[in-house]
């Protein structure tokens, strides 16, 4: 009798959905992936917003861009997780809260790291980097978590980071590459020396390492914290830390913005910013499919879109093919752990789908053993 209960409401839903326009029956079939889709558009908004902040007439610092936009995310956030009651809020459980800190701390360093570099690197650059961070914590989820990294992760790993060498290419093994494509002959990007372009990537490369550090702290602190709760702890230490590098490092200070322009910039980077973590998680909550997991790699095509559109730039021949390299290899790794199943259905954060079965396995080793407390 169950069975044909179920039965008939599935040729009931089968129904319903013949009767839809196509459009609807598109969006209803597909709309974790569309939120997804839309999230990683607001990504790459704040990153063009923030590079061209920086490299405006106002030349704004990175912390005055961090304040603006953690700040605002932080007072959504905060509101929202009111409102909807959120358990443990705003603090989370005493036993996860020093991880929650030190996940705080390493995101810190990874945005900064990101931010400084968007000013000397196209923002397509950037973003590939980034790509490199799900291997890392996988790397680091082996051990501290005592997850097992596969040989593939590690042949990606290996490939990937073949993939920022060419990115770089460095003149000692390339020789010396203009490898900027300037579309429109109009001179509208800052002239950057080879050696702000190797500080720059240096910069990203640290800033890997300490995105890596706060999802590694996410998988240990697994289910036992609401992602909201550790994107506000996230959020505010990044306010305040911001605030105390305006007021403490000489040469830097609050730059106030000019005219309305401005504002409208800088308040969007907040909102972009919580709007960002509020659809990627109701995507991957929806679609964790491998069609989810390949959408969270089409920033890269928006950073491209506003690389041209704002600078009139592209990046060149060898940045191309490190670049397809990078997203190549980690997209490969990703896809081979997409298949897990799922246990049950958790409250995800920015990087579940690149995680994949090493999310899920590191969640159950912090279970484990139990209260961890740093």
């Amino acid at each position: 009798m169950a069975h044909e209960n179920e039965t008939e409401n599935d040729e009931n839903v089968h129904d319903v959905e013949e009767t839809l326009p196509a459009w609807k029956s598109v969006w209803r079939n597909n709309k974790g992936v569309f939120f997804i889709l839309i999230s990683e558009c607001f990504g790459a908004c704040m990153d063009a917003i923030a590079r061209f902040m920086q490299q405006g007439g106002v030349a704004m610092h990175p912390f005055q861009i961090m304040f603006f936009r953690m700040g605002i995310t932080f007072v959504l956030s905060s509101l929202y997780m009111w409102w909807t009651s959120v358990p443990n809020f705003p603090l989370g459980q005493k036993s996860v809260r020093g991880l929650l800190v030190l996940r705080s701390i390493c995101g810190f360093v990874g945005l900064f790291c990101l931010y400084y570099s968007v000013h000397y690197l196209p923002l397509a650059e950037a973003t590939v980097f980034r790509f490199l961070v799900p291997i890392l914590t996988a790397w680091a989820c082996s051990i501290f978590l005592d997850q097992i990294f596969t040989r593939k992760e590690l042949i990606a790993g290996i490939i990937a980071l073949l993939g920022v060498v060419i990115i770089a290419h460095p003149a000692a093994i390339f020789g010396r590459v203009d490898d900027t494509i300037d579309t429109n002959q109009a001179g509208t990007v800052d002239d950057v020396t080879p050696t702000q372009r190797i500080i720059a990537i240096v910069a990203s490369l640290v800033g890997i390492f300490g995105a890596s550090g706060a999802y590694t702290s996410i998988r240990v602190i697994g289910n036992r914290a609401h992602a909201l709760i550790s994107v506000n702890y996230f959020a505010f230490i990044v306010t305040v830390g911001s605030t105390v590098a305006l007021l403490v490092i000489p040469g830097i200070g609050f730059v106030m913005p000019q005219g309305a322009r401005q504002w409208i910039f800088l308040v969007s980077l907040g909102v972009f910013g919580f709007a960002l973590q509020f659809l990627l998680t109701a995507g991957l909550q929806l679609d964790k499919s491998p069609k989810a997991t390949s959408m969270m790699y089409m920033q890269v095509i928006f950073a491209l879109a506003f690389d041209w559109a704002i600078w009139g730039v592209l990046p060149g021949g060898w940045s191309f093919l490190g670049g397809g390299i990078v997203c190549a290899s980690t997209l490969w790794s990703a896809l081979q752990k997409s298949g897990v199943k799922e246990k049950k259905k958790e409250v995800v954060d920015e990087e579940s789908a690149l995680l994949g079965a090493q999310a899920q396995g590191s969640e159950e080793v912090a279970q484990r053993r139990g209260n961890v407390d740093i």
